[in-house]
Formats: structure tokens, C-alpha cells, sequence
């Protein structure tokens, strides 16, 4: 029962701090409709993207937690031969779901008859949104996982439902910033 106690009492302001990311999410969405309108593709695959990022920083705060608790990678701020690993197998992973989700997209994208604008440039576009929240969101995530290790908190209790909604803000926020800048 303590431990329920200790889960709920660490997750609850977390929780609530999400969903009020989740309002500024559709705030943002709902503000640039107009812009995401012109880019239909965009539209397509934007959840898969949030999705894609949210899982990838889930994934690697797991990872990082665990290594904190079994003690392969000292609870420092430090680069170390496991960080350099999970960092790479992870890039890896996200390079090939994002080729693939781009490909599925314009696949689907073609058969309903959606109109594919600039495709090399959307592509760009997506490519640089991942890999720049993937690199931010590892910096974030492997600092705030040792800050709350050593003050004895559960950084999964805190980083996950964190991270998911901070995900599906800044997914489309830098994608609308990067079609504004671009296009």
C-alpha cells in the first residue's frame, strides 16, 4: 500500500501538468489549422509522428532508469559507452520508423488522392522535426532522469506522462515553425 501511495503521490501534479500540456497541443493545432491545412500530408501523418517520438523517449527513459537502478551508468552528468549505445540503437530505430511512416504516408497519401506538395521538402521538413526533438529529447530526458534519481524520485513516475504530452506539443509546434521557415 506505500508504495501505491508513493506512485500516486509522485505521478499526480505530473499528470495534471499534462493534460494542461495537452490543452496548449490543440490550442497550437487549432491556431495554425489554416497552415496545416495547405499541407495536407501533414495531417496524415502528424499522429503517427507524435506517436513516434513519444514512444521513442518512453523507450529510452525506461532504459535510462533501469541503468540508473542496476548501476551501469553512474547517476552523473557524463557520457559513457551504454549512453553512446542506446543513443545510437535508438537513433537507428527512429531513422527507420520514420522512413517507413513517410513511405506508408505518401503511399496512402497517392491512393486516396491527397495532394503531395514539395515532397522532397516535406520530407526535410519531417526528418529535421524528428531527428532535432529526438536529440533535444535525449539531452532532457538523460539530465532530468539523474536529477530525479538522486533526490530518490522514480524518474518514470515523473518523465514518462511528462514527456508523452511534451511530445505531442512540440511535435507539430516545430513542424509548423519548420513550414513556416521553409515553405
Amino acid at each position: 500500500m506505500e508504495y501505491f501511495k508513493k506512485i500516486i503521490k509522485e505521478s499526480i501534479i505530473i499528470v495534471i501538468i499534462s493534460s494542461l500540456m495537452g490543452i496548449f497541443s490543440g490550442t497550437l493545432l487549432s491556431i495554425n489549422v489554416e497552415i496545416l491545412y495547405t499541407i495536407p500530408i501533414i495531417l496524415l501523418i502528424l499522429p503517427s509522428l507524435n506517436s513516434l517520438i513519444g514512444d521513442m523517449a518512453t523507450i529510452l527513459i525506461s532504459r535510462l532508469t533501469t541503468h540508473l537502478y542496476i548501476g551501469t551508468i553512474p547517476p552523473k552528468i557524463q557520457t559513457s559507452e551504454r549512453l553512446r549505445k542506446d543513443f545510437l540503437g535508438l537513433l537507428v530505430t527512429i531513422l527507420l520508423s520514420l522512413v517507413f511512416l513517410i513511405i506508408l504516408g505518401y503511399g496512402i497519401g497517392i491512393i486516396t488522392g491527397i495532394e503531395i506538395i514539395s515532397p522532397f521538402l516535406i520530407t526535410f521538413i519531417i526528418t529535421i522535426t524528428i531527428l532535432l526533438l529526438f536529440g533535444v529529447m535525449f539531452v532532457f530526458l538523460f539530465i532530468s532522469s539523474i536529477f530525479l534519481f538522486k533526490r530518490g524520485k522514480d524518474p518514470n513516475n515523473f518523465l514518462i506522462p511528462a514527456v508523452t504530452s511534451l511530445a505531442d506539443f512540440l511535435t507539430p509546434f516545430f513542424l509548423i515553425l519548420f513550414i513556416i521557415i521553409f515553405i
